[in-house]
């Protein structure tokens, strides 16, 4: 056997235990998550509210959708996602976002976006019927207003849309409108701005919730509609 051939065997019996995992990780080939790969598809606004029985069809089209990769990339994809309505009776939802009432008169129903297999977070959309309301009005569960530091409490949202009574039963848009609170450090309180959901912080400092729904192109002078701010641990604004 020459010296090369003897050199070439050594380095096979070097490689040889090693093998099984290289055939592993080669089989492997796409399991792993890429630096690139999107972790999370996120659309907004999560709600609307969409008038029934109007000529033409209600619609929306400021849906906005967009992808977060592993490395913390963001990127916006509205026109290349995947929408799905899960009740196109209700509302369909064109390859651009475009949300546009169905044969329904009256329900709810919610629309994704799916990018490289990613599915978002559901958008509900609300239907209802005779006029959009003009006002919104913002209070706790509990009625009050004054919070003692490290206490949670539900704030809820209410409207009067003429010829929908479901809708204007006091506290019936809470889930469907997005939360904001007037603190943006985070010292006086917090708010979960899908559920509505405040933190009181420092108790000793007022700060103001709102509620802002979002409505399609039959209403668009009330779109979007911002709740009069409550100031809560003080007074109404």
């Amino acid at each position: 056997m020459s010296p090369f051939s003897r050199q070439l065997l050594r380095r096979a019996c070097v490689l040889l235990p090693a093998l099984p995992l290289i055939l592993l990780c080669l089989s492997c080939n796409g399991f792993f998550v890429s630096e690139s790969s999107i972790q999370s598809d996120t659309i907004s606004p999560s709600a609307v509210f969409l008038k029934s029985g109007v000529t033409p069809a209600d619609s929306y089209s400021g849906m906005n959708s967009s992808t977060e990769t592993v490395g913390g990339t963001t990127a916006t994809n509205t026109t290349t996602a995947t929408w799905t309505s899960a009740q196109t009776s209700i509302v369909t939802v064109s390859s651009a976002g475009v949300l546009t009432v169905g044969t329904a008169t009256s329900g709810n129903t919610t629309v994704t976006a799916t990018a490289s297999g990613v599915t978002s977070n559901p958008c509900t959309v609300i239907l209802y019927t005779g006029a959009a309301p003009t006002t919104i009005t913002v209070g706790s569960q509990t009625g009050g207003v004054t919070f003692a530091s490290g206490t949670t409490f539900q704030a809820i949202a209410s409207a009067t849309f003429p010829g929908d009574p479901t809708l204007s039963t006091s506290g019936a848009i809470t889930p469907y409108v997005t939360w904001s609170i007037s603190d943006t450090t985070g010292t006086v309180a917090t708010i979960n701005s899908s559920t509505g959901i405040v933190t009181v912080i420092n108790a000793a400092t007022p700060f103001t919730v709102t509620a802002t729904a979002t409505f399609g192109a039959a209403d668009t002078s009330t779109n979007p509609l911002t709740a009069t701010s409550l100031q809560f641990n003080g007074t109404l604004i």
